[in-house]
């Protein structure tokens, strides 16, 4: 029985950035039941660390954090990849249609508190963009 897993059924990772630790635990447990493996930073700045020793599928930001927004976040892994998937979350009021979304291919802003089934639906729509401009 051949077990191997292809490229497309392989467990995707993800990075996280989220500040808020409680956060951050939650959505990468709702992650892991997606069937998603996911890397968690506590800061924008790690978050770049981690980006730069590991290959990344999707990134997923929160927006208000102290140092680095999420839109920089957005920024510096689009300047390293520029068609790396972002999923931008936020508990305050973001226009879908700023330009820092409307702008780019592979972004997506979604609302806390994250709807699982929103999220599922978000994460597959941006890697199936993402495949299909290979």
């Amino acid at each position: 029985m051949d077990t191997t897993r292809t490229a497309d059924e392989r467990k995707r990772r993800l990075l996280l950035v989220e500040d808020d630790h409680a956060v951050s635990e939650a959505l990468v447990d709702l992650l892991a039941m997606l069937e998603h493996h996911a890397d968690a930073a506590a800061s924008g700045a790690k978050a770049l660390e981690l980006f730069e020793r590991h290959r990344y599928d999707l990134v997923l930001t929160d927006l208000m954090m102290p140092g680095m927004t999420g839109w920089e976040v957005l920024a510096a892994v689009r300047g390293r990849d520029p068609r790396i998937p972002v999923i931008v979350i936020s508990g305050s009021t973001v226009d879908a249609k700023d330009p820092r979304v409307t702008r780019r291919r592979g972004v997506a802003v979604l609302p806390k508190p994250v709807d699982a089934l929103r999220l599922h639906g978000t994460i597959n729509r941006l890697l199936a963009e993402r495949g299909s401009d290979r």
